[in-house]
């Protein structure tokens, strides 16, 4: 399960991108079977993305422009809304 991207990583210039990030998906199981990468290049308002779907294997991308959270993309080959993970915080120290 490899996402094909548009650009190779490592073409990729400093200040190119505003937001880039690859994000590992689960199913209603908890299984990891689904991918995402999302990137903004600067100064522009949508978001585009690869992802494979964590429900169907579908492999789909798209532009967005998110909203509301937690941000969602829907897919269009078997209709469900993926949830995009947060990023964990570990490492930090919680506050007392």
């Amino acid at each position: 399960m490899e996402l094909k991207l548009p650009f190779d990583l490592k073409d990729v210039k400093p200040g190119e991108f505003s937001y880039l990030t690859k994000r590992i998906l689960t199913n209603r199981e908890g299984e990891e079977t689904g991918k995402l990468f999302i990137w903004r290049k600067t100064g522009e308002e949508e978001y585009n993305y690869v992802m494979i779907c964590p429900y169907c294997g579908g492999e789909q991308g798209g532009a967005t422009v998110f909203t509301r959270r937690p941000y969602r993309i829907r897919c269009s080959k078997c209709d469900k809304s993926v949830v995009i993970p947060k990023l964990k915080n570990e490492g930090k120290k919680k506050k007392k």
